[in-house]
C-alpha cells in the first residue's frame, strides 16, 4: 500500500496540452516565479527605501523526452512558432504529478503557453544512450492548482453551495475578488 502521508515522488508525471494527456517525458523542470523588487523613497521618508512589488515573471518549463515517432507532435507545435504563428501556437497546458497509485497528486497550470526553444539530441556512435530532445515552453504565468483533474477521469472538487465561489483564475492585471462581494 502506498504511503499517503509523505511527499509525492518525482518520477510519475504527465503533461496535458489542451486537456489531452501526453506521457513519455524523462524529465520536467517546472519554472521559477519571481517578482521584481522596486525600491522607492520620498524626500521626507526615513533614510531607507520602501520595497514595492514590480513585475512578476515566470521562467520556462523545460521538458526532456526520448525521441520517438510520436514525439513529432511537439516538433509540429514548435514549427507553428517558427512560421510566425505564435497566436495559433498558444495552448493551455498543465503538468500533473501522479501519486504512487497513478491518481492526480499535484497540478500546475500554465496560461497561453508556447514552445520557445527546441534542442535536438546529441548523437554519438560510441554511446548507446537514449536520444533525448528538449523543449522549452514559456507562458504568461502559471499557478499551482488543486489535484483531481481530468487526467485520472475525476473532476475538480466543486465548491459547496454554503460557500460562495471564489475566483481562482485571473489575469495578472485583475485583483482577486473577496468572499464578501
Amino acid at each position: 500500500m502506498p504511503d499517503r502521508h509523505g511527499p509525492f515522488r518525482v518520477a510519475r508525471f504527465l503533461l496535458e496540452i489542451d486537456g489531452v494527456a501526453k506521457a513519455g517525458f524523462s524529465r520536467c523542470r517546472l519554472p521559477t516565479s519571481s517578482t521584481t523588487v522596486v525600491e522607492y523613497r520620498e524626500g521626507n521618508d526615513p533614510p531607507r527605501p520602501r520595497k514595492l512589488a514590480g513585475l512578476t515573471d515566470a521562467g520556462p518549463l523545460v521538458l526532456r523526452s526520448g525521441v520517438t515517432t510520436d514525439s513529432v507532435e511537439l516538433a509540429e507545435w514548435r514549427r507553428l512558432v517558427q512560421q510566425g504563428k505564435v497566436d495559433d501556437a498558444r495552448r493551455s497546458i498543465a503538468v500533473v504529478l501522479l501519486d504512487a497509485e497513478g491518481s492526480v497528486g499535484a497540478r500546475w497550470e500554465f496560461r497561453n503557453a508556447w514552445p520557445a526553444r527546441y534542442e535536438g539530441p546529441t548523437l554519438d556512435a560510441d554511446r548507446s544512450a537514449v536520444a533525448i530532445e528538449t523543449l522549452e515552453i514559456v507562458s504568461e504565468g502559471f499557478e499551482r492548482a488543486d489535484g483531481g483533474g481530468e487526467t485520472d477521469g475525476g473532476k475538480r472538487p466543486e465548491v459547496s453551495e454554503r460557500d460562495p465561489p471564489v475566483e481562482t483564475r485571473r489575469t495578472i492585471h485583475e485583483k482577486p475578488r473577496s468572499r464578501t462581494g
